[in-house]
């Protein structure tokens, strides 16, 4: 069998409220060559059984399920483990996404064969509006550390032999802007990049989720990612930056 176009890693613990509808939104897809990694990351509530219901019968959905509670970090690593397709893209078990959501990163791909990565429109968090537009890899960073591509793993389709070919990982030792280290990581081996302003994810601004990662803890977490970022002397880090 034939490898698919789209591999999707959706991370899921305790998402009783609102795994129906992000999983119900992958299988609406207007594209259908896909497959689609659930990791149940030992959830205590019905999230697995949900699971286990929502994908029956339909075989480009696969479960990992974790022993123990490991964090979205690894989570997202299973995932990628597993996966087999040519691109890659998360998306949260709280979130949904459009019908076009994998066909519309699809046509910025085949219209752009040279980039090395796809960033599309959101609602929600930090959603800063943008016309399309290509990135150098300057501007695509720049714009990774504030900005409309963001530090978000799950608005981006990643091409996965750049991620196998260089070993990249979500840094399973800390817990906040994991996904912007690892958009940053992977921007160190990207020279072009497309921004499509279609808004096709829905990011779910839980209240209390989001408001505890403001403030002192976000600063915090920043400077962990800058100190790991200069340990590995990643080129991305231009001088303005390292002087932060």
């Amino acid at each position: 069998m034939s490898a698919p176009l789209f591999s999707v890693v959706v991370p899921a613990y305790n998402q009783h409220k609102f795994i129906d509808s992000c999983l119900t939104s992958l299988q609406r897809q207007t594209l259908t060559d896909f497959e689609v990694f659930v990791v149940d990351d030992c959830s205590t509530d019905d999230t697995g059984e949900q699971i286990a219901a929502l994908i029956k019968g339909d075989d480009r959905f696969h479960v990992i399920t974790h022993a123990h509670n490991r964090g979205v970090s690894a989570a997202r690593n299973s995932g990628m483990a597993a996966a087999k397709g040519k691109y890659l893209c998360f998306v949260d078990g709280d979130d949904w996404v459009e019908p076009d959501f994998l066909s519309t990163f699809l046509a910025a791909y085949r219209s752009a064969p040279d980039t090395q990565l796809v960033v599309c429109g959101h609602y929600g968090y930090l959603a800063v509006p943008s016309p399309a537009k290509t990135y150098n890899q300057k501007d695509l960073i720049a714009n990774i550390n504030f900005g409309t591509v963001g530090g978000f793993s799950w608005n981006k389709a990643f091409i996965r032999s750049i991620i196998t070919t260089h070993h990249l990982k979500f840094n399973e030792d800390i817990d906040f802007l994991e996904d912007q280290l690892f958009a940053f990581r992977y921007a160190n081996y990207v020279q072009s990049s497309e921004y499509v302003p279609d808004r096709t994810y829905h990011y779910r601004w839980r209240f209390r989720s989001n408001l505890a990662h403001i403030g002192i803890p976000f600063f915090t977490a920043r400077r962990k990612m800058m100190k790991i970022l200069k340990q590995e002397n990643k080129q991305v880090l231009n001088e303005d930056w390292n002087n932060q």
